[in-house]
């Protein structure tokens, strides 16, 4: 199980910006002492940290590496800030654009990814879960599932139009 570590230059958030991500693609055969050929391009779960939190919080809090290996499944773990997953009236901090869009697009040409709907899921905690939440269905054309765990809900009174952006 390969644990990477990517900076890369955002356009939505105009920064670099540090995402982990968890690929299950150095399995070595025993009999050949080799590394397995990939077979197929990986599902993929874009995972979201809570408020306070960051990009590191699941590999260091959770079994998450072991869960991944398990399923065979890439895990891609950006950093939220704490921003909601949400686009602002500011500029450079687009991060709904970012998780939904953005994110999906860098990776899958990063890493052997399945650019298929149902392939792809987004979930997260608290801030993480309204986060996969709300771009699970504004993006649901690129996310086949959305799951909240503990999905805080955060209603913008500053800018009404914030979940329509």
């Amino acid at each position: 199980m390969a644990l990477i570590q990517v900076n890369y230059l955002s356009k939505a958030l105009f920064r670099t910006v540090p995402v982990q991500v968890i690929l299950p693609i150095d399995r070595i055969s025993f009999e050949t002492m080799d590394y397995e050929p990939v077979q197929q391009k990986f599902k993929t779960l874009y995972l979201l940290h809570g408020l306070l939190g960051n990009y590191t919080d699941w590999v260091s809090g959770t079994r998450i590496q072991r869960w991944a290996e398990e399923k065979n499944l890439a895990v891609v773990m950006p950093s939220g800030d704490n921003a909601f997953y949400v686009n602002s009236t500011l500029p450079g901090k687009d991060y709904g654009e970012f998780v939904g869009r953005e994110l999906v697009e860098i990776t899958r040409k990063m890493f052997p990814l399945s650019d298929k709907r149902e392939d792809t899921f987004i979930a997260g905690l608290s801030m993480g879960g309204f986060g996969a939440l709300r771009n699970g269905i504004k993006y649901a054309d690129t996310f086949g599932y959305a799951i909240g765990l503990s999905s805080a809900l955060h209603l913008f009174e500053e800018n009404p139009r914030t979940l329509n952006g």
